[in-house]
């Protein structure tokens, strides 16, 4: 499966269509996979992260129209990853997905979601947008830790 990273320069209105899009191709995602998890702890995550996803989108939109979005730092420090998007090979979501099969998608979203918003807060380095797009970053990882946490703690039990 390609890279969606691309190595691109974007402007701030390709910057934040791209980014706009990707947080709405993830809230569709997690939308449609909600009602066919069965594990409750990971239905749970998953309806987290989609509202969460809804939040990130309305950030976004409101930036088109050069709203100041006030986004602190979070503070959150989830430690190191468990680095899941290495080991799970990446997959579409298939009608039959397992719950397994949706944590991994997930997983391998919110990584692709965190690595965009960290390289668009570099490449807006001293601009207003880096530290919404910090933020962002911050957000993701923070879900990409809860994602790979739940994960191993369900189908990696033996680490």
């Amino acid at each position: 499966m390609g890279s969606e990273m691309e190595e691109v320069c974007y402007t701030r209105e390709a910057g934040l269509a791209k980014a706009l899009e990707m947080a709405t191709k993830s809230f569709e995602s997690y939308k449609e996979a909600y009602p066919r998890l069965k594990n409750r702890s990971a239905r749970k995550l998953i309806k987290e992260i989609a509202l969460e996803a809804l939040e990130h989108k309305y950030t976004l939109e409101k930036a088109f129209f050069e709203e100041t979005v006030a986004l602190q730092e979070t503070g959150y420090d989830p430690g190191p990853s468990l680095q899941l998007t290495v080991m799970l090979e990446d997959r579409q979501l298939e009608d039959n997905a397992t719950d397994q099969d949706i944590m991994i998608y997930a997983i391998h979203d919110k990584k692709r979601l965190v690595d965009f918003f960290k390289k668009m807060a570099d490449q807006c380095g001293g601009a207003p947008m880096e530290g919404m797009f910090r933020r962002l970053s911050q957000e993701a990882e923070e879900h990409l830790h809860k994602l790979e946490s739940l994960y191993e703690t369900v189908y990696m039990p033996d680490n």
